[in-house]
Formats: structure tokens, C-alpha cells, sequence
């Protein structure tokens, strides 16, 4: 099992979580958020989880932005990972799994159909994990909500 925590902002938040023996730490990258945090302040977390000895995977996620500006911010911020909440098609996903081949890849999608399950399969090839979500109608992630699998059968 994997424990991620997500919308980490503060240094002695991420230090506190990462004491406790979670697997990895998410930090918002999509700026019109309440939990964005910028790629230097990120980077300044992870080098004091490195300096406290806290070996943590850190996850920068992401939605719907430039493959330019993902891969600029996942090298300035020393992600391990990314994680995808948009609408990125499985190109996108090659093309950036091509340009950090070094980092995780997660898709997330928003499910609500068996046609949302289905079309998870075109991505397998090009990244490490899919992340299943519920769907809502006003939201990419992060509802707390599970996913109706009575609405979907494979």
C-alpha cells in the first residue's frame, strides 16, 4: 500500500508528515488553487526533508498545463513524480514520459461511466499509475467522494 498526502505548503508540514511514515507528498502546481505552492518554495521543502534524513517521494500535481511548463517545474522543484489531473491525452503522456523518463507519471481520471473505466486503457503504455477519482461536474480531484462502481463494469 502507498500513503500520499496531497496539498502540502509549509516545510514543517511536509517535515511532520514525512515523520509519520507517508510514502509521498503531493504539492499543488496548479496556480488558481488554495493549495498552489511555487516551484522554489518546493524545492526548498525538499531539501529540508533531505537535510532531516526524511526520504520521501515528492509528487508535483498538475492540470492541464504545457508539457513546456510541467517538465520546467517538475526539474526546478526536484519532483520524483507528476501527476496529471487534466485533460492530457495519451500523447501528452508520451511525449513527457519521453522528456522525464526518470520520474513517475500518474494519470488521474474523473470516473463516472464505464466509458470513463474503458478509456483509461489507452494510457497504460505511457504511464506508472492510474489514479481513479469520482467524478464532479465542478471539481478535477480532491473531493473525498468514491467512485459509483455500480455505474461501472467492465
Amino acid at each position: 500500500m502507498r500513503i500520499k498526502i496531497c496539498g502540502i505548503t509549509r516545510p514543517d508540514q511536509a517535515q511532520a508528515i514525512a515523520q509519520l511514515g507517508v510514502d509521498t507528498l503531493g504539492f499543488i502546481c496548479v496556480s488558481q488553487t488554495p493549495r498552489y505552492i511555487a516551484p522554489d518554495l518546493i524545492r526548498a521543502i525538499a531539501e529540508t526533508l533531505t537535510a532531516a534524513s526524511l526520504p520521501v517521494a515528492r509528487i508535483g500535481v498538475f492540470a492541464n498545463a504545457s508539457l513546456e511548463e510541467v517538465i520546467r517545474i517538475a526539474k526546478e522543484a526536484r519532483f520524483t513524480g507528476v501527476q496529471l489531473h487534466g485533460q492530457e491525452d495519451p500523447t501528452f503522456c508520451q511525449q513527457l514520459r519521453q522528456q522525464l523518463p526518470e520520474m513517475e507519471t500518474i494519470k488521474s481520471f474523473r470516473i463516472q461511466t464505464t466509458a470513463d473505466l474503458e478509456s483509461t486503457v489507452a494510457y497504460e503504455p505511457h504511464v506508472d499509475t492510474l489514479l481513479l477519482d469520482a467524478y464532479h461536474p465542478g471539481k478535477l480531484g480532491g473531493t473525498g467522494q468514491a467512485i459509483d462502481w455500480c455505474c461501472c463494469s467492465i
